[in-house]
């Protein structure tokens, strides 16, 4: 999850592509890089949805992400693809190497699929989600072309 304020992976990548000639990124966890932005509108509208009279049948769990998938690698040279539009970087996106996440060991063990099944909330509250590429470049254009 990421939002246009604070830190986040796609401003630490913008960073280090203008500090450094080569960025190493994992390449084996997948996932799906979701705006906080999306989570409050879809939020909202189920909300609004489960107000309406037999909303009953809405009651559940239900997984929210931007559609499609992406490696962190595969984030990171989109990002890197998109920020050199607004700034002079460094490092491009074909500066950026695949690594394995054994490779970059941390304190928290992260799954190499966290991908979520959305289908239930699309049909539930009759939703098309957009692809992950779409928040991202939003969110890239208003950090960069603000500072």
């Amino acid at each position: 999850v990421y939002a246009t304020r604070g830190g986040n992976f796609a401003r630490t990548m913008v960073r280090l592509a203008a500090e450094r000639d080569v960025l190493r990124v994992i390449d084996d966890q997948v996932g799906a890089p979701t705006g906080a932005d999306l989570i409050a509108d879809v939020t909202a509208h189920a909300v609004q949805r489960l107000r309406q009279p037999a909303a009953d049948s809405l009651s559940g769990i239900y997984h929210l992400a931007a559609s499609g998938a992406s490696s962190w690698y595969d984030y990171a040279r989109f990002v890197l693809t998109e920020a050199a539009r607004y700034r002079q970087l460094k490092a491009g996106p074909e500066a950026v190497e695949p690594i394995a996440s054994a490779a970059y060991p941390t304190a928290a063990r992260r799954p190499l699929n966290s991908r979520l099944n959305t289908h239930k909330l699309q049909h539930a509250f009759q939703l098309v989600l957009p692809p992950w590429q779409q928040g991202v470049q939003r969110m890239l254009r208003e950090i960069l072309e603000c500072g």
